[in-house]
């Protein structure tokens, strides 16, 4: 993946603390339904096996500018399994030809959007691995826009899942925010919380009503953009900046891989998206739906 970023010491006090409580105004306890759901349990003609031509040995597209798109043409002799779940059954990745699946006919508009899934890795997360990847204009050098669920171990202040976006319009204006996990004093932390071996529940809102900003105004690589908040098993886990434009009607939806590193490991399941912010308590009833 495109790794342009600013010192480690320097990009970790660029994260702005903010907020800890999610300011969506509805109340509800229950979760709503979702617009698209993914319940894993069998094949499904919306879950397609992926994968990018020319890999390297080691699962990697070699190509850290562009990268390469996963597409149904180059997964041709994959299909896609379903094992043993989290709720009845859950698809299996095992990484072999470099695939992972995409999700067809998800349009959340370009406003506030939600994702939410069970997650069980079978090996170590790496560094800019995707759990979940969604992007419009990806590979596009000049303006690509996308947000990936993923894992740093770069920074000093990151883990698993952290929340990576990236915006570039007409080459110029780049946008490159990201946060992970805070504790309870708002104090950024390093932590991994994707455990090898284990089932998580993991839950990303995106509420474009409600601004952040990533940096100082008028410093390098300032942003100010919607404001996710990252759930683990149904609690605040973090929340920041995401980059502007990186959904749309438009956007490509992925499970376990992106355009340049390494495909994930593992098992998916019940993965929920909402065309809308959840509330605090919508995620905790979400959770404790499965749990």
């Amino acid at each position: 993946m495109i790794k342009k970023f600013l010192s480690g010491v320097l990009a970790a006090a660029m994260v702005v603390s903010v907020a800890a409580v999610n300011p969506a105004t509805a109340d509800a306890a229950k979760a709503p339904k979702a617009t698209y759901t993914f319940n894993m349990d069998k094949a499904n003609k919306n879950v397609v096996a992926v994968a990018r031509k020319g890999d390297t040995n080691n699962f990697t597209t070699g190509k850290t500018d562009t990268g390469t798109m996963p597409e149904a043409a180059n997964a041709k002799k994959v299909k896609l399994k379903y094992q043993k779940g989290k709720k009845g059954k859950a698809l299996y990745l095992d990484r072999s030809s470099s695939y992972g699946a995409e999700l067809k006919g998800v349009k959340l508009g370009s406003k506030s959007w939600t994702v939410s899934f069970w997650v069980k890795p079978e090996s170590s997360l790496s560094d800019y691995m995707a759990l979940f990847f969604t992007g419009n204009k990806i590979t596009d050098v000049k303006n690509t826009k996308w947000l990936s669920i993923t894992k740093r171990t770069d920074i000093g202040t990151d883990g698993s899942p952290l929340i990576w976006s990236h915006a570039l319009t007409n080459g110029a204006k780049e946008e490159f925010p990201w946060y992970c996990y805070q504790d309870e004093n708002g104090t950024w932390v390093q932590k991994e919380a994707v455990e090898t071996g284990k089932w998580t529940h993991i839950t990303l809102v995106v509420d474009a009503n409600d601004t952040c900003e990533y940096g100082e105004k008028g410093d390098e690589g300032y942003v100010k953009g919607a404001h996710g908040w990252t759930y683990v098993n149904g609690k605040l886990y973090g929340n920041g900046t995401i980059a502007n434009g990186t959904m749309s009607n438009s956007n490509r939806f992925f499970l376990g891989i992106n355009a340049w590193d390494t495909p994930f490991k593992g098992w998916f399941d019940e993965v929920n998206l909402w065309n809308k912010a959840l509330t605090d308590k919508q995620v905790a009833a979400l959770y404790k739906t499965y749990k």
